[in-house]
């Protein structure tokens, strides 16, 4: 599939992060969660990221309150992982990164997530993001999932509110899969 395009919904852009832009992009998103933190240290909450494709990022996240080192690698990992994995970094109309969305695929499925930067939250962006994605996804025939924390409720209301249901099968002890059923 090669490296995603530009997905654009009616509020913001997901530009596809390349090997060029991943260390300013990883800069810009530390930055706006350390002033969104206000002297309180970032910490990722169960809301906060939806859908498992980015897990690793998270963890990377953590330490980027101080420093975006170890989000810059995540990313950087993720921009060179090859064909199948996708990252986007999510813009709004006046160019502010809003957060990052991606979509880890194999054969005929896809696993979407989105985080969205603290001062862009409960704004409907994870929403019309994870939309957008999935609708792509689905146009070229692939079957889209997500995996979401089984306390996570703010993570069931989005993928509730973009057309996921949950399955049976726990993926882990504390992760669920839920689908896009196909139309």
């Amino acid at each position: 599939m090669g490296e995603g395009p530009t997905l654009t919904t009616a509020r913001m852009r997901a530009l596809p992060l390349t090997v060029w832009n991943v260390g300013f992009v990883a800069e810009e998103l530390a930055q706006a969660m350390v002033l969104a933190a206000r002297g309180r240290p970032v910490r990722l909450a169960a809301g906060e990221l939806f859908g498992g494709a980015l897990d690793s990022a998270s963890a990377a996240a953590d330490s980027a309150a101080t420093d975006p080192t170890g989000m810059r690698r995540e990313l950087r990992r993720r921009v060179s992982a090859g064909t199948g994995i996708f990252t986007w970094v999510l813009r709004g109309q006046d160019g502010a990164a809003l957060g990052l969305l991606a979509a880890d695929t194999h054969r005929a499925r896809a696993v979407v997530g989105v985080r969205v930067s603290n001062p862009y939250r409960r704004d409907g962006f994870g929403g019309e993001a994870v939309q957008a994605l999935a609708s792509w996804l689905e146009y070229r025939g692939l079957l889209v999932g997500s995996r979401i924390g089984v306390g996570d409720v703010v993570g069931k209301r989005l993928a509730q509110s973009t057309a996921f249901v949950p399955t049976g099968v726990l993926l882990t002890e504390r992760r669920r899969l839920w689908i896009r059923p196909p139309l």
